[in-house]
């Protein structure tokens, strides 16, 4: 009877045993791990942002995941190949060998961010050959080359235990939006927190936006297959997005195919030089919806201000932020500021346009 006792006890600790290790192999197979994939870079790195994550519960997502621009036929990156997402590939469970299964031939991966010859990734049947790691973890390039709007799935796999370890959905971005700041205003990282402009130029590119503090739109339309502009700036920087968009609307022909589905002003000052104070008022050309905000000036800040322009939002004209509780008393210089303000450029814009 001791005996039979002692032998039931010692098989009920063994199942148990293999019991937890099975269920410690399923939980290291549904962990999420492996690939980690970074939003865009801009020239030689990712300044004027910081190398940015894609969050881990973002991977999947069609619109809020990882977003890669079409690097077109013929496309020349004066400050550095740019087109290309950082990929980063963890080494999980070791023993296993590990191989990365892509959606479409038209998602490439290379071991050089400038795509250096011989540093492709080679696909047979859309899965590589095993990874070759020498650390815990390989960073790779993903480049397409395909249309822009679609999406495409980039998978791990470990070929011994036949599992997906992780797994990575692209966006190839169909617009560009551009932040433009008042003069004198520099992007920086960290950012400036009294530089209301850019911290909404940052929390797009943290959503997934393809967003530039700059102008590079020709290049974009003509290269990337980009369909969508979107360009909004306080200050100089509304001027500066009017004189955008009458450029591109007067070279249209020439540029290509697109549309400017949204454009803002906050406290708009025209920018036909350095020292310009006259109020932008004239809507910019071609905007299918301009939100406008604005203040008075007064001595305090030398009577810079924005004003009323035609068919803007909230209509009719746009907002005199001075004529609300939150924004009364208001300047030049901190109109951009105020977290109302981001938040309706944030929500119209995202309305507005596809990714």
């Amino acid at each position: 009877m001791f005996l039979r006792t002692v032998a039931r006890v010692l098989w009920l600790c063994g199942a148990c045993l293999a019991l937890a290790g099975a269920a410690a192999a399923q939980s290291a197979l549904q962990a999420p791990q492996g690939l980690t994939a970074f939003r865009p870079q801009h020239g030689g790195g990712y300044a004027p942002f910081e190398r940015t994550k894609v969050p881990e519960a973002l991977e999947e997502d069609l619109d809020l995941g990882p977003g890669i621009r079409r690097n077109g036929p013929g496309e020349v990156d004066p400050a550095g190949e740019d087109d290309l997402v950082e990929l980063v590939v963890g080494r999980a469970l070791r023993g296993n060998a590990l191989v990365l299964e892509r959606g479409a031939s038209e998602l490439a991966l290379w071991t050089t961010r400038d795509k250096q010859p011989g540093s492709a990734l080679l696909f047979s049947a859309n899965r590589s050959a095993p990874l070759v790691f020498g650390g815990p973890s390989l960073t790779l390039w993903a480049e397409w080359t395909g249309a822009v709007g679609e999406r495409v799935a980039l998978q791990l796999r470990a070929l011994e235990a036949d599992a997906v370890l992780d797994r990575l959905i692209f966006h190839a971005f169909e617009s560009h939006v551009v932040a433009l700041g008042g003069e004198s205003q520099v992007p920086s990282i960290p950012p400036d927190p009294n530089h209301g402009t850019f911290l909404v130029a940052i929390e797009l590119y943290e959503r997934g936006w393809d967003v530039h503090m700059y102008d590079e739109v020709v290049n974009a339309i003509q290269k990337r297959g980009v369909g969508e502009v979107a360009s909004f700036g306080y200050s100089h920087g509304g001027g500066s997005t009017h004189d955008l968009c009458e450029r591109m609307d007067a070279f249209r022909a020439t540029i290509g195919t697109f549309a400017i589905p949204f454009t803002s002003y906050v406290d708009g000052v025209q920018n036909d030089s350095d020292v310009d104070v006259d109020m932008e008022l004239r809507k910019p050309p071609s905007s299918a919806y301009h939100a406008n905000h604005y203040q008075r000036g007064t001595f305090g800040d030398f009577f810079l201000d924005g004003g009323p322009v035609p068919v803007s939002e909230p209509p009719p004209t746009g907002l005199d932020v001075e004529t609300i509780f939150w924004g009364a008393g208001a300047t030049h210089f901190v109109v951009d500021d105020f977290s109302q303000v981001r938040d309706f450029i944030l929500l119209n814009l995202e309305l507005r346009m596809s990714r």
